[in-house]
């Protein structure tokens, strides 16, 4: 009899063990608080983790100022486990109001120590270089610098998209930190008195004006130069990389209050895994931000000061470009 009952609760414990699989094989997704216009573009890419690890990840899209807040807050359903923010400035305000934790994996992941937070607390998962557009109607030598822009000689020649755009703010916020706040706002003033137009509030509004010869040069990202010269083929605008060349980013941090901080963890190392960099920056036109992919005429002329300076001076950013006039 006692046999018969030790066999029962056996077959009892090995079924109600096999009845409840799904608590390994169907984890709880990882959440990503994220600002992308295209909402099927990020669980497109999140795919291939999945298929790799088996973790399915959710994705969670809204207003810069709204993802940030919500993680600084510790709040939003459902809560998130990572954020990827679409510029230096936002990221770095998430890092310092402590709303993020270490990242593990950035030892190994061949990114440069300009493009990542001295505590680790985010990396950058792309950069856009602030480039100059160049009308090929434009004559002459041409600007080669953010400083030449402001020289007499390109008066009425030169327009720029609004500096509420983050790659504009964190130029403006770059230059405060490399010459100083006075010697920044002269050079933004001189970008003023040389316009030929007022601000653009679009950079594709603005390449538009400079590839129909409205203005001789301008100022863009590069992720919109690269697109836009592609789609409409020979004979538009193109584009030089200054020296030195200022930059925004694509940042991604773990949060500090994640529920799933190792799926968290994992996620980003697979975002700046060599295959992920790669179909990543196609996908959205960045440049890469491993070593072993930028592109040598980028790594050349690219500034290697922190990037997370730019959270530092981005207030003092809005009010030069304020005092300025560039609205």
């Amino acid at each position: 009899m006692m046999v018969i009952v030790v066999l029962i609760a056996a077959c009892h414990s090995r079924t109600s063990t096999e009845a409840q699989p799904n608590a390994t094989e169907r984890p709880e997704p990882v959440v990503v608080y994220a600002s992308y216009a295209d909402e099927s573009y990020l669980p497109d890419l999140f795919a291939g983790f999945t298929a790799k690890t088996g973790i399915p990840v959710a994705v969670r899209n809204g207003e810069p100022v709204q993802m940030v807040g919500d993680v600084i807050a510790n709040q939003g359903s459902p809560a998130a486990d990572v954020l990827l923010t679409d510029n230096a400035a936002d990221i770095a305000l998430a890092a310092d109001e402590g709303a993020l934790r270490p990242i593990a994996a950035l030892n190994e992941s061949n990114v440069a120590e300009f493009l990542r937070d001295p505590d680790d607390l985010w990396v950058a998962t792309g950069l856009r270089v602030a480039v100059i557009l160049r009308s090929q109607a434009s004559t002459g030598g041409g600007p080669k610098t953010y400083a030449d822009l402001a020289d007499a000689e390109f008066r009425q020649r030169v327009c720029l998209a609004s500096s509420t755009l983050s790659v504009n703010r964190s130029l403006i916020a770059t230059l405060i930190s490399e010459l100083g706040v006075r010697p920044a706002e002269i050079m933004v003033r001189g970008w003023m008195r040389n316009l030929a137009l007022p601000p653009f509030e679009s950079e594709a509004a603005l390449f538009d004006a400079v590839d129909k010869g409205s203005c001789d040069y301008g100022v863009v990202s590069s992720r919109t130069a690269i697109f836009s010269t592609s789609r409409h083929g020979d004979g538009t605008a193109d584009f030089v990389i200054p020296q030195p060349a200022y930059f925004d980013i694509e940042g991604i941090g773990i949060t500090r209050h994640a529920h799933h901080p190792e799926a968290a963890q994992l996620l980003v190392a697979w975002m700046l895994s060599a295959d992920a960099q790669r179909k990543h920056t196609l996908g959205v036109h960045h440049y890469s931000a491993r070593g072993d992919q930028l592109r040598e005429d980028v790594s050349q002329r690219v500034s290697r000061q922190n990037i997370g300076r730019v959270g530092w001076h981005d207030g003092d950013a809005k009010l030069l470009a304020e005092r300025a006039g560039y609205r």
